[in-house]
């Protein structure tokens, strides 16, 4: 393949910034129909799928898929044109994929659109986009049903005959719309972000250079939303390197690790913080002698990532001694036990992560990555390396990618500098469909994205804050940021998700989701009888919603106020939580209080609980 390079610019001092790059680069040429056919070319008699069917996974190769995408491919093109827009609305399956490559090479431009979205936001994605053709695996609200012409089923899709070396996606150019990926956005409408080929195809390369090489053959997942770029980028990528992608149920996740024993996770902070306070709440109900060395082996893994900071070559002798017989002993079983004994490595995004479980992990031997970036930057902007660990940052850029901060009017208190990040980058979408302005006010003349996202340099490392838009002022004129205050109320096992108020208020209070399976567990051996018919399940069996009585229990208040009291050790002084609220429901993208990516929609929850807020200040 013929290849562009990006040149290294090293640090460059500019008016008010530092401008930090990746590695050179070298972008693939495209377009993605191209590489599509490469990448069958190289691998096509090796396992591309992991499918569950009853209780086993079959395999599919990559000649397989190739063959039934090229056959969808043909059965496209007798309903839709090369160009025009194609909706999906599923979740996350092997079929999902299928239309994906087929639409690639058809040339047609995929957009998905979230199974969790509204019925008025479902409409106005397949309304904006343009799109006559629907693929789906429920039914469609009918605002949405209206302006299309065709609605497929994805597990019956159509299939004609068609000629891989004539596809129409070979004629496509490099800055072609690839796909048009919709952001979920906490407030107001979506906006469809232009993702051009090159895009994609630069993301690749930059986790081919970045991320460690692991051979043809290797096991990556897909269990997170493939409506959303991360996931979608995470299942290319295990492609381009020959790996076959495991389709998952988030259901059934820790069974099903178990089941493929993976060697890539890409994931979020969520199912890693779940995990982690999984084996904690396990060590809990082991008789004590048991109890007592797996506590100490949880301690010693902590201790041994954070040693590995500094690099392996710096952990003492006696802590390498003190870890092997941790890892003999108890460590070992945690693998075991969330189906993680072949993890190579983890990645984690989306969101900020407690850099306690990052430590835990890493000591239990599954070294997790924490990147970060935005559907605007085709996923990946910067990333800890395995040879370079520094957690509570989000690492440096990636190959080929620039990022500065703009500083100009963002000065946090305590003498910090910080500011708005910028993105620079073959990774960086060509814009927003159908709105010029936005695009105008999201990258300026010379390329550079504004990601709404605030940041500080801790040496060469990017640390996220916050969004920009989520500051608060105090009516002292402090600012708080809430993400760090929420970050460190979460530290506590006992606090499940937190959620900050200090607009134009006098200090700073929370609302707290406790950990409502553990808070039931504790009311009910503090002797309170609580009807099980009154307590609500996912189907994991995991507790949603319990009596408000249950949390606002005094053993229940005395936990969280013990959690409260560590974090606010943590912060400073106008950042301390002065007084909380607990909440009695679980968070969800189903009640609307957080969005299909999992980001929490505060005016919806400030709204519904604005009660128990102002009680707060009375």
């Amino acid at each position: 393949m013929a290849t562009e390079t990006l040149h290294r610019r090293g640090s460059a001092e500019v008016p008010g910034d530092v401008v930090r790059t990746g590695p050179p680069l070298d972008v693939p040429a495209g377009p993605m129909a191209r590489w599509y056919l490469d990448v069958v070319g190289r691998y096509g008699s090796l396992p591309a799928a992991h499918v569950r069917e009853g209780d086993r996974f079959t395999t599919r190769s990559y000649d397989e898929t190739f063959d039934e995408a090229c056959a969808v491919a043909g059965g496209l093109l007798e309903l839709a044109n090369p160009g025009d827009r194609v909706a999906i609305r599923a979740e996350t399956r092997y079929e999902w994929t299928v239309v994906d490559l087929a639409c690639t090479l058809a040339g047609l431009v995929l957009v998905p659109v979230y199974p969790q979205f509204s019925p008025e936001q479902t409409a106005f994605v397949i309304e904006d986009a343009g799109t006559r053709v629907a693929v789906t695996e429920s039914d469609l609200p009918l605002e949405a049903e209206a302006v299309l012409d065709h609605v497929l089923d994805v597990e019956a899709l159509p299939r004609a005959g068609f000629d891989p070396e004539a596809a129409p996606g070979l004629e496509a150019d490099d800055g072609d719309v690839h796909t048009l990926v919709y952001t979920s956005g906490t407030t107001g409408m979506p906006k469809g972000c232009e993702i051009t080929h090159r895009n994609v195809l630069a993301q690749l390369a930059m986790a081919e250079a970045a991320l460690p090489s692991l051979p043809p053959g290797s096991v990556g997942t897909a269990f997170l939303p493939l409506n959303h770029v991360y996931q979608r980028v995470a299942t290319y990528s295990a492609m381009n390197q020959g790996f076959s992608t495991a389709y998952m149920t988030p259901a059934d996740l820790v069974e099903e690790l178990g089941m493929v024993r993976p060697n890539v996770v890409p994931s979020v902070p969520r199912l890693y913080r779940r995990m982690y306070d999984g084996l904690v709440d396990a060590v809990r109900e082991e008789s004590a002698p048991k109890r007592r060395i797996a506590e100490w082996a949880i301690d010693v893994a902590a201790e041994y990532g954070r040693a590995l900071e500094d690099g392996t070559e710096s952990v003492p002798s006696t802590l390498r001694a003190k870890h092997a017989l941790a890892d003999r002993l108890v460590l070992s079983t945690f693998r075991e036990r969330l189906g993680l004994t072949e993890v190579a490595y983890a990645i984690t995004g989306a969101a900020s992560i407690d850099p306690e479980v990052l430590y835990f992990f890493w000591g239990m031997g599954v070294p997790l990555l924490e990147g970060y970036g935005a559907t605007e930057t085709t996923a990946g902007l910067t990333i800890n390396r395995m040879d370079d660990f520094h957690p509570g940052t989000v690492g440096t850029p990636m190959p080929g990618m620039a990022v500065r901060l703009d500083t100009g009017a963002e000065t946090a208190d305590g003498g910090r500098v910080v500011g708005e990040v910028l993105a620079h980058g073959p990774g960086v979408m060509r814009g927003y469909w159908n709105d010029p302005e936005a695009t105008a006010e999201a990258i300026d003349a010379d390329g550079w994205y504004r990601t709404g996202d605030i940041g500080e340099w801790q040496g060469e490392y990017l640390r996220i804050v916050d969004r920009k838009k989520r500051l608060q002022v105090l009516d002292t004129g402090k600012n708080v940021y809430p993400a760090p205050v929420e970050d460190a109320l979460r530290r506590s096992p006992d606090v499940a998700e937190a959620l900050v108020v200090a607009e134009g208020r006098k200090y700073v209070t929370a609302l707290l989701q406790p950990n409502l399976g553990v808070a039931l567990e504790t009311v009910r051996e503090a002797g309170v009888e609580v009807d099980e018919a009154s307590v609500e399940r996912d189907e994991r069996g995991e507790v949603v919603a319990v009596p408000r009585s249950v949390v606002e229990h005094p053993v229940v208040r005395e936990r969280l106020e013990a959690a409260v009291e560590s974090a606010n050790g943590s912060l400073a002084d106008y950042e301390r939580v002065e007084r909380f609220a607990a909440i009695e429901r679980a968070l969800s993208v189903e009640g609307g209080e957080l969005t299909p990516t999992l980001k929490k929609r505060r005016g919806t929850i400030e709204e519904r609980y604005a009660d128990r807020i102002e009680a707060l200040y009375d």
